[in-house]
């Protein structure tokens, strides 16, 4: 929010003021964006925000929301809201641990995948998102699939600790040129196991 003083000494300093906040503010809201515009490859980009539409499906019903999803190197801060702007999740990941918000609650689990699958019916990967939604995966990972110009087409993770109770297919699309990357806008990803469920993922946005 940007404030100026109730008070200015004159029209040059007020103005001096003005364009000082209004610097600091851009600086802090293109943080991602520089960081997209130095990464010279997908292992570099530890700042960035993607913004988009998911597409959660079942054998029961369909739901959909969009997404917002900011991520500082390890710490993350995503929501989901409907088409009305009504927020249905936030998930956040910080140096204090994870902290999950349904419907104005909050909530803390060592098991964030199993306490938002109890709060909302959505089986969602949270951790493992943070990497997979830019195909940012290692051979030593799983199994990789990718096209004619090394494009990660298909990703099978292999079983961890963290993966085994569920087995996911991981499908990538619409690879587009942004700065010197180039990032996948479709990201489908089948769960099965505990659950069956899939995800489909459009990425409207970068930066």
């Amino acid at each position: 929010m940007l404030v100026v003083p109730d008070r200015c000494l004159n029209l040059i300093t007020c103005a001096w003021l003005i364009l000082l906040l209004l610097s600091l503010q851009g600086c802090s809201a293109l943080k991602p964006r520089a960081n997209l515009i130095k990464a010279t490859n997908i292992h570099a980009l530890t700042q960035w925000q993607a913004t988009g539409k998911i597409a959660i499906i079942d054998e029961q019903k369909k739901q959909s929301a969009n997404f917002n999803w900011l991520q500082d190197n390890d710490k993350y801060n995503t929501s989901f809201s409907t088409f009305l702007g009504i927020n249905v999740l936030s998930i956040k990941r910080d140096n204090d641990g994870l902290f999950i918000a349904v419907d104005g609650n909050s909530y803390q689990d060592d098991n964030p995948e199993r306490l938002v699958y109890e709060l909302t019916g959505w089986w969602l990967p949270v951790d493992q998102l943070s990497h997979w939604l830019k195909a940012d995966i290692a051979p030593h990972e799983g199994t990789i699939i990718r096209d004619e110009l090394g494009h990660i087409q298909q990703f099978i993770p292999h079983c961890t600790a963290t993966l085994c109770t569920t087995q996911y297919l991981i499908k990538y699309g619409a690879y587009r040129p942004i700065e010197q990357l180039q990032l996948p806008h479709s990201v489908i990803i089948q769960a099965s196991g505990l659950t069956q469920q899939m995800l489909k993922i459009k990425i409207q946005q970068w930066r």
